[in-house]
């Protein structure tokens, strides 16, 4: 998997796996990012874009992941309830708008993204969140080494995890399934 940051010509992909995120999420009986709103949209991957925030993952050329990746944190983070972060680094690095293009579900393309992302980065302390009804999500934070933490504030009330970086998590190149086997 190649992963790199997002350019703006790629804002209608990013915004098809958004629609079939949002899709499978419905289906699974989640109300997160069912909103009138219609979060995540286009306007949040230009944002992300315009910011450096916006990253993809691509396999064979083709764009079947997205995150936005926030190194200055997020104030709902700062009021965690239920629960305290792990370790309340003042420094640490959120993952948002996690999705996966549908036809790569169930290929361990998330979890290879993510700790393609988690590796890349020069930062210790990883941060995530989300709905309580995501179990897919919840799943695979918790197989990345991800600990449940509390609830944040966020579009009501989510999960709230946490990751310390190994010193063993570094590397230029991932391929898919290079580090977890399907459960």
């Amino acid at each position: 998997m190649e992963i790199r940051l997002a350019h703006p010509n790629e804002v209608n992909r990013i915004v098809e796996i958004f629609d079939q995120a949002r899709a499978f999420l419905a289906a699974s009986g989640s109300d997160q990012w069912q909103g009138e709103d219609g979060y995540p949209n286009a306007d949040n991957a230009i944002e992300d874009i315009l910011a450096g925030h916006g990253y993809v993952g691509l396999i064979e050329g083709k764009i079947v992941a997205y995150a936005a990746v926030i190194d200055s944190g997020d104030p709902a983070y700062e009021k965690i309830y239920d629960g305290k972060w792990a370790h309340n680094n003042p420094r640490y690095t959120v993952f948002h708008r996690i999705a996966v293009a549908s036809d790569y579900s169930g290929q361990q393309v998330a979890q290879t993204f993510l700790q393609g992302l988690i590796e890349g980065h020069n930062a210790r302390d990883f941060r995530c969140d989300t709905h309580e009804k995501n179990t897919i999500m919840q799943h695979i934070l918790t197989k990345l080494g991800y600990v449940y933490c509390g609830k944040v504030p966020i579009d009501g009330e989510r999960l709230a995890y946490q990751k310390i970086k190994g010193k063993n998590e570094r590397a230029l190149v991932q391929n898919v399934g290079d580090f977890y086997e399907a459960d």
